[in-house]
């Protein structure tokens, strides 16, 4: 109940700055260098728009509040080793869920937005609608968000001992393919093209996973 009045707090603090927030989504198309418009196609799209952002940021902001409460849920369960890597893991798995929105709302969004709208001739011009790009976006940006942390939630597995280093070796392959698979269901777009940009770092991600387990294991079972 904490996390959900957080988050109404929090969004509806954001919405008296939604439309710097708004401006601030429009990103992704100003890096593309060209000046794009976009419409909206019924009377309340507009506030809508302005809604989704600010729950988008209402559950940001909230976050902490989630890692908390979960935090007391699972820490009266746990020894005081496996309570100091679960906070480390919690604070950490935030680090890594801004950095995959970051690279999402600078990198991946806008090498999307290039590839459809290279598709553009002089007889078919874009006629980009509000609801549709933010939809896009934001998806986009919630789905690069939860694929980085898959990375720490397998550390977190190797620290605790539930999984071995050897198992991630084995069955790469198997990782590899499903980390393209679940690129592919998560991106919105639905091009080859953003499912490897997003795909991509998480095989790099997944690859120093194992590197930095091969290091915990021994620390763990010396302990």
């Amino acid at each position: 109940m904490a996390s959900l009045a957080a988050v109404a707090i929090f969004s509806t603090i954001a919405y008296f700055f939604s439309k710097p927030l708004v401006d601030f989504l429009l990103l992704p198309l100003r890096l593309l260098g060209s000046d794009y418009t976009l419409y909206f196609h019924s009377p309340y799209e507009a506030f809508l728009i302005r809604l989704k952002a600010s729950v988008a940021a209402g559950v940001v902001g909230a976050v902490p509040f989630f890692l908390v409460e979960t935090w007391l849920f699972v820490s009266p369960g746990l020894h005081q080793e496996e309570r100091r890597i679960a906070l480390v893991l919690s604070l950490v798995s935030l680090l890594f869920f801004v950095l995959g929105a970051v690279f999402a709302l600078w990198v991946l969004a806008p090498l999307a937005l290039k590839f459809f709208l290279g598709f553009q001739t002089d007889a078919i011009r874009p006629l980009l609608g509000a609801g549709s790009y933010f939809s896009f976006l934001l998806g986009m940006v919630l789905a690069s968000g939860i694929l980085f942390d898959l990375p720490i939630v397998l550390l977190g597995l190797i620290r605790l001992g539930i999984l071995e280093t050897q198992t991630l070796r084995r069955y790469r392959k198997i990782v590899i393919v499903s980390l393209l698979i679940l690129a592919a269901l998560l991106t919105p777009s639905g091009d080859p093209a953003s499912q490897l940009l997003l795909a991509l770092p998480l095989l790099l991600l997944y690859e120093a996973c194992v590197g930095a387990g091969r290091w915990i294991e021994p620390k763990r079972k010396s302990e």
